[in-house]
């Protein structure tokens, strides 16, 4: 979970408290334009993570509300869904 808090210019500013994005969280991957979860993380040297990456490169996702085949997307392409 990502700490924020406000700026005075009334946006969010990360006090750094953990990694963008994080297992389990919902994205949209833009690449796709399907929404999913987050399953794995893994770093630009191929180690994989199953909770918080310090970098995350890539992310295993499994699409929300259909049965399709897991992907690997660029954490570029994703933007965090509510």
């Amino acid at each position: 979970m990502t700490t924020t808090m406000t700026t005075t210019a009334g946006g969010p500013a990360s006090t750094g408290a953990s990694s963008w994005p994080a297992v389990g969280i919902r994205v949209l991957d833009t690449g796709t334009g399907r929404v999913a979860v987050v399953l794995l993380l893994r770093d630009a040297s191929g180690k994989v993570y199953t909770e918080g990456a310090g970098r995350p490169a890539r992310a295993l996702l499994r699409c929300e509300g259909r049965r399709e085949p897991r992907w690997w997307a660029e954490v570029g392409d994703l933007r965090s869904v509510r």
